[in-house]
This record gives C-alpha cells, sequence and structure tokens, in this order.
C-alpha cells in the first residue's frame, strides 16, 4: 500500500531509502521463467500427449445406458467424480466441524 512520501528520494536518504537506510540495494522484480512455470508446462505437456495417445471410442456402461465415448474424456469424468466423492466423503460433518472449532476456541483460551 502506497502512502503520501513514500517516493524514494536520492540514494543513502535513510528516510525515503526502501533498504531502511541501511544501504541495502532493492531488487527488481525477476524476469524469465520460474521453476513453477516450467513445472506447468511439462505437466501440460504430458496430459496431452495422454489425451492424444488415448482419443479412441471405448463404449461405455453406465447403470441403465450404454454409449460410446473417447477413453480420455472417460477418465477425465470418472478423475472428477472421485474427487468430488472424496471431498465430501473426507469433510468433516457438522457436529464435527463443530467441536473442531469449540477445541480450536477453548486451546486459543489457553
Amino acid at each position: 500500500m502506497r502512502r503520501e512520501g513514500d517516493d524514494y528520494g536520492p540514494p543513502g536518504d535513510p528516510a525515503k531509502d526502501p533498504g531502511g537506510g541501511r544501504g541495502e540495494p532493492v531488487r527488481p522484480p525477476r524476469s524469465g521463467v520460474s521453476f513453477r512455470q516450467v513445472v506447468i508446462a511439462i505437466v501440460a505437456i504430458i496430459l496431452i500427449a495422454f489425451g492424444v495417445a488415448n482419443f479412441d471410442r471405448v463404449e461405455v456402461n453406465f447403470l441403465l445406458f450404454d454409449s460410446q465415448a473417447r477413453l480420455v474424456t472417460v477418465i477425465v469424468v470418472a478423475a472428477g467424480l472421485g474427487f468430488v466423492i472424496g471431498y465430501f466423503v473426507g469433510r468433516p460433518g457438522r457436529l464435527q466441524r463443530r467441536y473442531l472449532k469449540d477445541r480450536e476456541r477453548d486451546i486459543d483460551k489457553d
């Protein structure tokens, strides 16, 4: 958050030095490719290769109907449903959340 008077004066002016008067240089923002961007790019390439390799049509039998779908679509939908089911099964119930909140409040009081 910038406030009035936060503009930086001449070097060495402790009142306006971003290093707090210690003469520390201020690092400019990094440019270039970060490690995180490289990892994201590698994961994206792997996912694209996975999708291309599993693009065949397969027959899907689900309870009351049969259908044809791309294998990659079936895998993604199954993974999404597994994530949603796992989220709701692993989530504490209302009473358990209340107990945990009360317990945390009691610990904070001590």
